[in-house]
């Protein structure tokens, strides 16, 4: 078989699968039967449903000293059935989930390879780049008083907004039907993610609170004690458990990749300036949030932006070229 052929099957297979999730998107969303009284009703009764299990699960989590995101997603599906979209969400996230799902598979093996960690390097950059204190010294000796005020809580929301704010607008993207930004965001994301993983395993790196539990700084962990003055005793004591999570993943700061990627696919797809200027703050707040709490150095930081720039133009290149060959009879 020529490679004219094989590319033409390769093609016809994934406008097949597409379209596949395209006629059930158009299913749940544009039909006659999605659009009748019955299943407007149905929906409803879904959504309501949702909503309440979601806030059910999120309130005994948090009374049981715990905190998670998985509530996040039955908000979002609620709200995509409330306003008929729910069809439309499937159809650009299921690509997304299964990349991610291989993203995990792979991630759950390579950190059984762990290198010998890194302690020194990114601090003795930080040292030569900033003259004085490092970054989180200095910013703990004049703003952290040892114990939780609300630029600990701002700083933990900053925290867990790297994860909330893509998906949320990877939501919006969908719902709106920007399908190449939508791309551009997630897949961005993922390649990201990649890159960090292969550098995670190749060259493991402390955080600056590690770093100080090692005797090479003097750096407060500033987010686990805020997790126990919130009373989120198992999250806190989660925060640092190299038995739960690599904690060697300090370079580069994947919380730094995402919102950069989000800043740029919202600039790339000319998003109202009111959202690119959301997320351009967002961006800054995680960047303090991390180097503040000594969950990251400055420089990590810096590689983060990097990680993310090139794993997002990488994506938007290779989406130009599948464009381009599509469009060629």
């Amino acid at each position: 078989m020529t490679d004219v052929a094989l590319q033409g099957d390769t093609i016809a297979a994934r406008r097949g699968f597409r379209g596949r999730l395209k006629r059930v998107a158009w299913y749940f969303d544009d039909s006659e039967a999605s659009r009748s009284t019955g299943a407007r009703t149905v929906r409803r009764l879904v959504a309501a449903l949702f909503l309440t299990y979601a806030g059910v699960l999120e309130v005994t989590t948090i009374s049981h000293g715990d905190f998670n995101t998985t509530p996040l997603f039955f908000m979002v599906g609620a709200g995509a059935l409330l306003i008929n979209r729910f069809g439309r969400l499937t159809y650009y996230f299921v690509p997304v989930v299964l990349g991610l799902v291989a993203y995990l598979t792979t991630s759950q093996y390579v950190n059984r390879l762990s290198l010998p960690v890194h302690y020194t390097p990114q601090l003795r950059a930080e040292e030569y780049l900033t003259p004085g204190p490092i970054p989180t010294v200095w910013l703990q000796e004049h703003l952290y008083h040892g114990r939780t005020g609300v630029l600990e809580v701002f700083s933990f929301a900053m925290y867990i907004s790297h994860f909330a704010v893509p998906i949320l607008l990877a939501v919006g993207l969908a719902l709106t039907d920007r399908g190449r930004a939508f791309a551009l965001l997630m897949f961005g994301i993922l390649a990201a993610s990649l890159l960090g993983e292969i550098t995670f395993v190749l060259a493991p790196t402390a955080p600056p609170w590690l770093a100080a539990q090692e005797g090479y700084t003097h750096v407060h962990h500033v987010l686990k004690s805020t997790l126990y003055d919130l009373d989120l005793t198992k999250l806190a004591a989660l925060d640092g458990d190299a038995t739960k999570y690599n904690v060697t993943a300090a370079v580069p700061s994947l919380h730094v990749a995402f919102p950069v990627i989000c800043v740029l696919t919202a600039i790339r797809a000319k998003l109202p300036r009111i959202v690119v200027g959301g997320l351009v703050l967002n961006l800054l707040g995680v960047t303090f949030a991390i180097v503040y709490t000594g969950e990251h150095y400055l420089v990590d930081a810096l590689a983060g932006a990097l990680y993310g720039v090139v794993a997002w133009l990488l994506v938007r290149r290779l989406l130009e070229r599948g464009s381009r060959r599509e469009s060629t009879p």
